[in-house]
C-alpha cells in the first residue's frame, strides 16, 4: 500500500500536453486558451452523491490505479492536472455526477495496463480546448480550468 501511494504520489510526473492559443484579460482575471491533447484517459465516475464525498470517493481509485493497483502492478507515475467534471440540470443545478480522470503517461498510451479496480475505466478522449485562470492562494497556488460554455461535454478542474 505504502508503495503505491509513493508512486502514485512521488513517482514520476507528466504534464498533460496542452499549447496556447491565446492570452487575454476579462474584468481583472488573466486567462489562456489551451488546446489539450487527446489520449486514453483513467476515469471513475460516481453518482448519488454530492460532489465532496464523490471526490473523496474518486481520487483514490484514481491515485491507486497510477500507483500499480493495475494488471501489471506498474506504477506510471502522474499526468497533472487530475480533471473532474460535475454535470448540470436543465435548471442549472448541478446532477449527483461526478467524473473524475488524468490522460495515462505517453509511455502507456499505446498500452495501459488494465485497472484492478472495475470501477476505474480507460477511455478514449479527444482533444479539448479549455480555459485556464491563475489564482494563489496562502495555501497554495490553485488553477482552475474550464470549458467554453457551449461545449456539449463540461469540465472543470483544478491543478
Amino acid at each position: 500500500m505504502l508503495g503505491m501511494i509513493k508512486n502514485s504520489l512521488f513517482g514520476s510526473v507528466e504534464t498533460w500536453p496542452w499549447q496556447v492559443l491565446s492570452k487575454g484579460d476579462k474584468e481583472e482575471v488573466s486567462y489562456e486558451e489551451r488546446a489539450c491533447e487527446g489520449g486514453k484517459f483513467a476515469t471513475v465516475e460516481v453518482t448519488d452523491k454530492p460532489v465532496d464525498e464523490a471526490l473523496r470517493e474518486a481520487m483514490p481509485k484514481v491515485a491507486k490505479y497510477a500507483g500499480g493497483t493495475n494488471d501489471k502492478g506498474i506504477g506510471m507515475g502522474m499526468t497533472v492536472p487530475i480533471s473532474f467534471a460535475v454535470f448540470p440540470n436543465e435548471d442549472g443545478s448541478l446532477q449527483k455526477k461526478l467524473k473524475v480522470w488524468f490522460r495515462i503517461p505517453n509511455q502507456f498510451q499505446s498500452d495501459p495496463p488494465a485497472p484492478s479496480d472495475k470501477s476505474v475505466k480507460i477511455e478514449e478522449r479527444e482533444g479539448i480546448t479549455v480555459y485556464s485562470m491563475w489564482s494563489f492562494t496562502p495555501v497554495a497556488q490553485v488553477g482552475v480550468q474550464w470549458h467554453d460554455l457551449g461545449s456539449p461535454q463540461p469540465l472543470l478542474h483544478f491543478k
